[in-house]
């Protein structure tokens, strides 16, 4: 007679599996740990570079690093960062929730909560002109939010940042922005053409939607400069949102056009 499945061993090997799934996703507020986790080590380590959280909720896990390969991440190597408005460890758990939210505790900052700000400082070596790096953004506001006014966003600024949406609510006011939609307006899931947010583009994670791996870029010159990226949840803390990235780089570019491109 054939003994019944064992379903304590079942169980294990479920347990086990997640456990494996997040051993090879890392909470981390170690901001070099996450900067070197998508651009060269070999350029933060130069002299004049430096990497640090200017805004980061005082509770909550909502950045870390992957080494787990998920919708074409890592882009180079076997490793990217991920920053959230939320718990960067529920992000490749089954998608069993339709409003997964966390409350990171940030205080209010430009009109947003749980914001996270990471400001990374390098040199831009001689015959290079234009700084590339790819990122996914993915997001729980999916479709209830689509045409709303209120919306996670992500930033990238140069040298220096300026998105506000504390004057102008609930428009995200971000004139330095290099990682923005046809309409120049900050990725999120009211973003048009193809930096369009779709379900499939999702798959394997938490979220319910999320954009196709995009590449941004923006001019610059040689020296030191410094790369601000931000995302957070606009007016409340409700429903996560957040953003991988990987491959950071400089490049020598006839045409380098500030903007976001299909990677």
């Amino acid at each position: 007679m054939r003994k019944p499945i064992c379903y304590a061993m079942a169980a294990t090997l479920v347990v086990t599996a997640a456990v494996a799934a997040e051993a090879r996703l890392r909470a981390s507020r170690d901001a070099h740990k996450v900067a070197n986790s998508f651009m060269r080590k070999k350029d933060l380590a130069k002299k004049g570079s430096d990497a640090d959280f200017v805004i980061l909720p005082p509770a909550g896990k909502p950045v870390g690093t992957a080494t787990r390969e998920m919708s074409k991440f890592p882009t180079r190597g076997s490793h990217y960062s991920i920053l959230s408005s939320g718990n960067v460890r529920a992000t490749f758990r089954k998608n069993k929730s339709g409003r997964l939210s966390h409350n990171n505790q940030g205080p209010a900052v430009r009109g947003t909560r749980d914001t996270v700000m990471l400001r990374v400082k390098f040199r831009v070596p001689r015959g290079k002109n234009c700084l590339t790096f790819e990122f996914k953004f993915l997001s729980e506001e999916f479709p209830e939010f689509v045409d709303s006014e209120f919306n996670d966003a992500f930033v990238a600024e140069l040298d220096k940042t300026t998105w506000d949406s504390s004057r102008n609510r609930p428009v995200v006011d971000s004139p330095r922005n290099f990682a923005r939609d046809a309409q120049g307006n900050p990725i999120r899931v009211n973003t048009v053409g193809d930096a369009a947010v779709k379900r499939r583009f999702a798959r394997g994670t938490t979220y319910d939607a999320a954009t196709r791996t995009l590449r941004a870029r923006t001019p610059v010159d040689r020296g030191r400069h410094t790369l601000f990226l931000s995302i957070f949840d606009q007016g409340d803390r409700q429903y996560d949102s957040a953003v991988f990235l990987d491959g950071l780089k400089f490049r020598s570019r006839a045409n380098c056009e500030s903007g976001v491109v299909v990677s």
